[in-house]
C-alpha cells in the first residue's frame, strides 16, 4: 500500500511542470550601490533650498507697494525731492540735539529752500512754508516743528501755526494745553495777540489750533484766515503751517495759496506708492506749485548712515562721526539690539 502511494505521489510530482525558467544564474560582479543616486539628490536639494527662498523674496518684493527710497520717489513722480530725514526719538530734534544728523538734515533743507526762493524770485520779507502729507503718521508735525526750530535757532523770528483743526498734535510736543488757538481767532473769540504763545526755543512762537470746530474747512477758507496769514507775515520772518493730510481732506489744498513753499512728507516703508497719485495729478494740472517731497524716517541698510540732505551719498556715514552726535542706546538691551541691527 505504501509502495502504491509512493508511486502515485511520484506520478503527481512528475505531472506538475514549473513555469519558471532560469536563464542565467546570478553573479556578483560589483559591490557598489546602484541606488539611490546621491549626486542627483544633492542637486535637487540645492535647487529646492535656493529656489524656494528666492521665489519667496521675489513674491514679497513684487507685493511690497511701499516706498523704499528716493529712487522710488523719482520713478513715481516728477516732483523734486528736497531732502531726507532720519529717525529721531526726540520731537524737538533740532533744539535738543543740535549736532545730530537729523538736525543737519533740516539745516540742509533750509539751505535748499533758500535756493528755491532765489530761483523763484521770492523777495518778500516773510516766507511761508506749508507742510502736509498723504495720510497721518508720515512725520508732518515732526517736520513742521523742526523746520520752525531750525529757522528760529538761526536768529529768524519764526511762528509755528497748527492748522490741523481736525486732529491737533503740536501742543503735546511743547507740553502746552490746546485750550485756545487759531479756531478762537477765526470765530472772533480771542484777539490776534491772545492766541500767540511763546516756547522754550528762542525766536519761536507757537499758535495752536484750539478746540476742534464743527466746520474746519469753512473756517480755513474764510476771509479771516487770509487776514490772519497777512498779520503773521507782517510780524515774522518765517511762518510754518502744519496742515492736515492732503490725501484725507482738502484743507491743505486750500491753504497752499498762502504758502511760498510746500513740503509733502513721505515716510520710508510706510507711504504706499499709489498715494502719490493725487499730488502728481494736482501738480500735473498746475493746481499746486512750489511743492517738494521730503523723505522721512529714512535709513540706508548699507551701514553708511542716513546722513542728511539729498544726493547720492546721503550723509558722511563713518566719516561724519566727528561732526554729529548720534542717539546711543541707554540700556543693555538697547545696546544688544543695536549690535544685531549693525550685523
Amino acid at each position: 500500500m505504501f509502495l502504491e502511494k509512493r508511486s502515485a505521489a511520484s506520478l503527481i510530482k512528475a505531472a506538475n511542470v514549473s513555469d519558471l525558467l532560469v536563464i542565467d544564474s546570478a553573479k556578483a560582479f560589483d559591490s557598489s550601490l546602484i541606488g539611490p543616486n546621491k549626486n542627483l539628490n544633492y542637486f535637487m536639494a540645492t535647487g529646492v533650498g535656493l529656489g524656494l527662498p528666492t521665489l519667496l523674496i521675489l513674491v514679497l518684493f513684487l507685493l511690497n507697494n511701499k516706498i523704499k527710497g528716493p529712487e522710488d520717489v523719482e520713478f513715481l513722480s516728477k516732483i523734486p525731492v528736497l531732502g531726507v530725514v532720519g529717525k529721531s526719538s526726540k520731537p524737538l530734534a533740532v533744539f535738543e540735539r543740535s549736532n545730530s544728523p537729523v538736525a543737519e538734515s533740516f539745516r540742509a533743507m533750509r539751505s535748499s529752500l533758500e535756493f528755491i526762493y532765489k530761483r523763484q524770485k521770492i523777495h518778500s520779507r516773510a516766507k511761508t512754508i506749508l507742510v502736509t502729507s498723504s495720510v497721518s503718521g508720515e512725520g508732518k508735525t515732526f517736520t513742521s516743528i523742526n523746520m520752525a526750530s531750525v529757522y528760529a535757532t538761526s536768529g529768524k523770528k519764526t511762528v509755528l501755526v497748527g492748522l490741523d483743526l481736525r486732529k491737533p498734535k503740536i501742543f503735546d510736543d511743547f507740553n502746552i494745553k490746546n485750550d485756545f488757538g487759531v479756531v478762537n481767532y477765526l470765530i472772533e473769540d480771542k484777539t490776534y495777540e491772545e492766541v500767540i504763545q511763546q516756547t522754550q526755543i528762542p525766536n519761536l512762537d507757537l499758535i495752536l489750533s484750539g478746540p476742534v470746530p464743527p466746520n474746519p474747512s469753512e473756517l480755513l477758507i474764510s476771509d479771516q484766515m487770509g487776514e490772519f496769514i497777512a498779520k503773521l507775515k507782517e510780524d515774522y520772518d518765517y511762518v510754518i503751517l502744519d496742515t492736515p493730510p492732503l490725501g484725507l481732506v482738502t484743507d491743505a489744498l486750500d491753504l497752499m495759496q498762502y504758502a511760498d513753499a510746500n513740503l509733502y512728507m513721505i515716510r520710508q516703508n510706510y507711504t504706499l506708492k499709489n498715494m502719490l497719485g493725487l499730488i502728481n495729478e494736482k501738480y500735473k494740472n498746475k493746481e499746486i506749485s512750489n511743492v517738494s517731497f521730503v523723505l522721512n524716517y529714512f535709513k540706508v541698510k548699507t551701514g553708511y548712515g542716513y546722513g542728511y540732505g539729498y544726493g547720492y551719498g546721503y550723509g558722511y556715514g563713518a566719516y561724519g562721526n566727528g561732526y554729529h552726535k548720534h542717539d546711543k542706546p541707554k540700556t543693555v538691551l538697547g545696546k544688544i539690539k543695536n549690535i544685531f541691527k549693525r550685523s
